[in-house]
């Protein structure tokens, strides 16, 4: 785990990057042409314990063809077994199963999520523990709201079928890390679920269904989810239904700070807008098109390949042109809210009621 003051670096694997240039022959050179990077630069990654910042490591990271920075990230050198601080519990809440390892956000804060158990009673929760060692006072109080927006979005909304709920959140006794604490969902992401193969149009059709509810719930509520894709969609085990987490980096249209997105990284499913600050509720849209293209798929498209693949899957002719109108470029293509998208999965008849 990087535990730069600086936040916004991660130290690069030079065995990863000296695996892939063997294999593909690359030399020094080519690859600091590929990745736009010095051969200064290189040669520092190659020796090893160098740290880049995020945008320079996404340049490095799309020209080794690798899929996410973490495989391209020094391992953590905490266990997956051990605990992220010397705290072993949050108030009534024990650790109980690691859920993942470190992981960096667009934001720039790591996190890591764990499986939490009550101390007296038999139930279970979701944590999510942000790492605040290194940081200044400064940067902490820049990063409070964001600490705080998952919570406030989920009291806004209340109960729903497809939001996740929230208990409480809270700073470690030990100040080094904060938490955030919700109901617990026996399930997978639905980026787990992708990866353990192709799912049947009905459950296709219903988990779609179930985030275009969840985006409209958001959207009534003058929230806009922004950076939403398959890693932060739980799918629920027992009724398949799917269930949207991670608001730490909804855009809230009631005048609150707007957590910045200069410098988020390179994500497939956010819209182009989403990275501005002129964004309205057809940047989910777009997102919704994108995942329902992978799902259909089993890839995530690239841009300009999504008309070819989805020319190639089971899904009708409406369907298939209301996805390619939601991953418009132009935001003004795009359906104008996710009812519009319910109304087609209803007169189709995907109801799943």
């Amino acid at each position: 785990m990087n535990k730069q003051t600086n936040l916004r670096t991660i130290e690069i694997n030079a065995d990863v990057v000296r695996r892939i240039m063997r294999q593909k022959g690359w030399s020094a050179d080519m690859l600091t042409r590929r990745a736009t990077i010095s051969l200064g630069t290189l040669s520092a990654v190659l020796k090893g314990g160098h740290n880049m910042f995020f945008n320079r490591a996404d340049s490095l990271r799309k020209a080794l063809g690798l899929s996410s920075l973490e495989e391209l990230e020094v391992p953590t050198s905490c266990g997956e077994g051990e605990e992220p601080s010397s705290v072993r519990s949050i108030h009534e809440w024990q650790l109980d199963d690691s859920l993942s390892r470190w992981i960096t956000a667009s934001n720039a804060l790591q996190f890591r999520l764990w499986k939490l158990k009550h101390e007296h009673l038999t139930k279970h929760a979701r944590g999510k523990c942000y790492d605040l060692q290194g940081m200044s006072s400064q940067e902490r109080n820049r990063c409070h709201d964001q600490l705080l927006r998952h919570p406030k979005v989920c009291a806004q909304i209340g109960r729903h079928p497809h939001i996740i709920e929230n208990i409480t959140t809270c700073e470690a006794s030990d100040k080094a890390s904060w938490w955030v604490i919700d109901y617990w969902i026996d399930g997978e992401t639905l980026e787990t679920v992708l990866q353990a193969g192709a799912l049947q149009m009905d459950a296709i059709l219903k988990i779609l269904k179930g985030i275009a509810e969840g985006l409209a719930v958001l959207h009534s509520h003058e929230i806009i989810r922004r950076e939403l894709n398959p890693k932060s969609i739980l799918i629920c085990s027992e009724s398949g239904e799917a269930i949207l987490t991670e608001f730490e980096l909804a855009k809230l249209l009631d005048g609150s700070p707007t957590v910045s997105s200069r410098d988020w990284l390179t994500d497939p499913y956010r819209a182009q807008e989403a990275s501005a600050g002129d964004i309205n509720i057809r940047a989910d849209v777009f997102s919704w098109g994108q995942i329902a293209i992978h799902m259909l798929t089993g890839q995530c498209p690239a841009t300009g390949s999504e008309v070819g693949l989805l020319a190639k899957t089971a899904a009708s002719p409406s369907l298939k042109k209301l996805i390619k109108q939601c991953v418009s470029i132009s935001k003004r293509s795009r359906p104008s809210s996710m009812q519009e998208v319910l109304q087609l999965i209803c007169d189709e008849g995907y109801s799943h009621e």
